[in-house]
């Protein structure tokens, strides 16, 4: 059961960081692009058009899932989530996604910005952890921007040393001074502002498991 029904996750001790390090969906390689055939043409017609966010984007990415070269295809879903940016059906349609996808953890990391959109730090940091874990699980660690967000929670965890192995995994320097845009840096001010000893430990950990 995902983390947003759950309603029970408190990131107040070893039972936390244990559900954030331990893979909760199967991740496998996924070959198809959203590139490959007319899939992307369509969608960004559609967004030039009507919006990322319209009625229209939401009836053509359901049509391209229906194709079976499509089916199943987690950027698709990606986009049919970001329609319903803010409401249930976002969940909705991440879960239907980290379900029946071969790629999670593009997915998970969207679960994660929907829970800190929610301003729910303990799951927000839990979905951002499994991303990140099952992109490294098939050597995709680098891909995952997942990263990204993990950067500004360890800073502003004042956890150093995981927000610089953080960088160096996304390929950033140092010390940029942007990492996510101004929103969403915010959020993650205020959903972090009081990390707990377990959210530390939890950046500490998947800092450890990046590869050398």
């Amino acid at each position: 059961m995902e983390a947003w029904e759950r309603g029970d996750l408190l990131a107040d001790g070893p039972e936390y960081v244990a559900s954030c390090l331990a893979p909760a969906f199967h991740e496998e390689p996924e070959t198809r692009t959203i590139r490959d055939g007319h899939a992307l043409n369509r969608i960004v017609a559609v967004a030039k058009t009507d919006g990322s966010r319209s009625p229209a984007m939401a009836n053509v990415v359901n049509e391209l899932l229906a194709e079976p070269r499509y089916a199943a295809l987690d950027s698709l879903y990606s986009w049919l989530a970001g329609v319903y940016t803010g409401t249930d059906r976002q969940l909705e349609v991440i879960e239907q996604g980290l379900r029946t996808c071969l790629r999670k953890y593009c997915l998970l990391d969207l679960a994660g910005t929907a829970m800190l959109q929610r301003e729910r730090g303990a799951e927000a940091l839990y979905y951002w952890a499994h991303s990140v874990v099952n992109a490294e699980s098939i050597g995709e660690g680098r891909d995952a921007t997942a990263y990204d967000f993990l950067i500004v929670v360890a800073h502003e965890a004042r956890q150093r040393d995981a927000a610089k192995r953080f960088r160096a995994r996304a390929d950033q320097a140092d010390s940029p001074q942007t990492i996510l845009d101004e929103e969403y840096t915010d959020l993650v001010k205020k959903a972090f502002r009081k990390p707990t000893k377990a959210m530390k430990t939890v950046l500490q950990e998947l800092a450890h498991r990046i590869p050398s």
